[in-house]
């Protein structure tokens, strides 16, 4: 059974399973590159995973939808308000979300407001597909349910600006049975969840007030914030009281109050301190909501998703929380990763839970795939200078050593917003000196050093790795302190605080990238390398040959590094 995911909204994307097995994903910026592009039906990335795993529209089985964007002429005339009626009429191009028709109806049934049959057309898809709807909160937790092989004592949350009238939900997991506690169905069913009690949307607003982008630039913040002072921090914490249920609350009306309130207690504070204080807040807020949780339902692991969970030094909290064994973070955690729910969610409902394979991801490669023959006769075309070579790896450990900055392109992109190893840029961690230079490159802003990345055999050696964190380093979803020995060899790669945000390779998941390494260590006795997204400020990261070739160009780096050897600009500079 093929089984087609679809998420219409911000950071829009498809996916593809063959029964509850994940053939291919793409999100759509990584096509039209428009970074976290989305609000429309018609997504690129739903042929682009068709392609990618060699079948048609003709053969999908089933698509798995949120509750999102879809066409005013698919919608039944009277389910949308007069304006759509009328451009239903006449033929006009408009897209409607289906999730608020929902909520204002209070009406979980998607056939009351769409004409299926006509959707189906609309798609080219087969009369008998089936149609799913999925909730948004509890697409991202069976996204990260999916994903970890825990068979009891296990907590599932997730947070986020929001989705389907919630913020927050939390769900146990035990003897195969999944059973909501708060954030699910009963939010469109005349329950919602109050904005005003969102600690998503407050990160989201401190991130304008610091000038930045919200929904794009979180992550800016969180880098920020080690060179400030949480001064309002406290009564931030106190805009979202916890109770015993693990309910969030606030006094505030709606989200414009909570904006209010927080333009109020930021004003004349610089960008430093609004970003402590919002992410000294934000923790204090999750780990309080996460531990009143686990007072009543007790597990001895979590697992999260929902985008308020990009942030890693929160992570890193809720992995040292006591009493718990281990963490996962579902690499795609934010609305990009929606699809891979969804499509999980129609297999619980049509097949049990129990006929659902559950294991841990190897790898996050489901992109198109990519040669290194593909990156090199590109070069070959455009008149770079191309060398095909046995020794690559050994060249590209010295031109690292030698402080050259380089690109990996090697097989299909990465699902979700980290770049790990396809599309990485790759430098020395022995200056900190490095992080200036990369993003001036770039043209990035940045206040974090870079990630590393560092070999399954050496990750305890080097960081604070165990059995709480290291499945969630595998994708670079948790800070975790450098150990004391290596804080002065590597410093590109260490915050102000003494942790990094490593990334652990294994060599069957991408041998390419591991040898790099590997001989890099050889070479200088660093088991570490670098590792920032190969991508210019506001871009979406690399995914084609020609657009690899593009940053080598325009100068962004050095060298590209392939399956089969090296690609140079043209007149290499002096």
């Amino acid at each position: 059974m093929y089984i087609l995911g679809i998420h219409t909204g911000h950071d829009a994307g498809a996916c593809l399973f063959a029964d509850n097995t994940l053939l291919a994903f793409c999100k759509e910026e990584r096509l039209n590159r428009v970074k976290n592009d989305g609000g429309f039906f018609d997504l690129q990335s739903v042929d682009e995973v068709l392609q990618i795993a060699g079948i048609t529209r003709s053969q999908v089985d089933a698509v798995a939808f949120t509750r999102m964007k879809f066409p005013v002429s698919c919608f039944k005339i009277g389910a949308v308000p007069f304006r759509d009626v009328r451009r239903k009429l006449l033929g006009q191009r408009r897209d409607r979300s289906l999730g608020s028709l929902m909520i204002r109806q209070r009406n979980l049934d998607a056939s009351a407001f769409l004409d299926l049959a006509k959707l189906r057309r609309h798609m080219d898809l087969r009369a008998d597909v089936a149609l799913h709807f999925c909730n948004h909160h509890r697409a991202h937790v069976l996204s990260s349910l999916r994903y970890c092989d825990w068979t009891d004592d296990v907590l599932l949350v997730s947070c986020d600006g929001g989705g389907d009238a919630a913020h927050y939900s939390a769900y146990h997991y035990a003897g195969q049975q999944l059973h909501a506690i708060w954030g699910g169905e009963e939010t469109l069913l005349g329950d919602p969840q109050n904005g005003g009690a969102s600690i998503g949307l407050a990160y989201a607003f401190a991130t304008t007030a610091c000038g930045f982008r919200p929904n794009r630039h979180e992550g800016k913040l969180t880098g920020l914030a080690a060179f400030g002072q949480p001064i309002v921090a406290a009564p931030i914490v106190a805009l979202f009281p916890v109770d015993e249920n693990g309910h969030i609350h606030s006094e505030l009306a709606d989200s414009k109050a909570l904006q209010r309130t927080l333009q109020q207690l930021f004003e004349g504070l610089s960008k430093e301190d609004i970003a402590a204080s919002i992410q000294v807040a934000t923790e204090q807020v999750v780990v309080g909501w996460l531990q009143a949780l686990l007072k009543k339902h007790p597990a001895k692991y979590i697992a999260m998703s929902g985008g308020v969970f990009s942030n890693v030094r929160l992570n890193q909290l809720v992995a040292a929380l006591p009493d718990i064994d281990e963490v996962f973070v579902f690499p795609a955690m934010g609305d990009e990763g929606l699809p891979v729910g969804a499509c999980v969610d129609y297999w619980v409902a049509t097949q049990g839970m129990a006929r659902l394979t559950r294991d841990r991801l190897q790898h996050l490669y489901y992109g198109r795939p990519y040669s290194g023959e593909d990156l090199l006769s590109a070069g070959e075309r455009r008149l770079f200078r191309v060398e095909r070579s046995a020794d690559h790896i050994e060249k590209t450990a010295q031109l690292l050593a030698d402080n050259r900055i380089g690109a990996i392109f090697w097989g299909a992109m990465e699902m979700g917003p980290r770049a790990l190893g396809a599309r990485s840029i790759l430098a020395s961690p022995a200056r900190r000196e490095v992080n200036d230079s990369v993003n001036q490159r770039l043209q990035r802003t940045e206040f974090m050093p870079f990630a590393p990345y560092v070999l399954d055999v050496d990750a305890e050696r080097v960081y604070d790795i165990d059995a709480r964190n290291r499945y969630a380093c595998r994708f670079m979803t948790i800070t975790t302190r450098v150990k004391p020995e290596w804080l002065a060899r590597i410093p590109a790669v260490v915050h102000v605080d003494g942790t990094a945000r490593p990334q652990i390779i294994e060599r069957a998941s991408n041998p390419l990238y591991y040898d790099i390494l590997d001989a890099f260590k050889r070479l200088t006795g660093l088991p570490t390398l670098v590792n920032t997204s190969f991508n210019a400020h506001e871009e979406p990261i690399i995914n084609t040959p020609e657009e690899a070739l593009q940053a080598l160009a325009d100068d962004r780096i050095d060298f590209l590094v392939c399956e089969g050897g090296l690609v140079f600009p043209a007149i290499e500079k002096k």
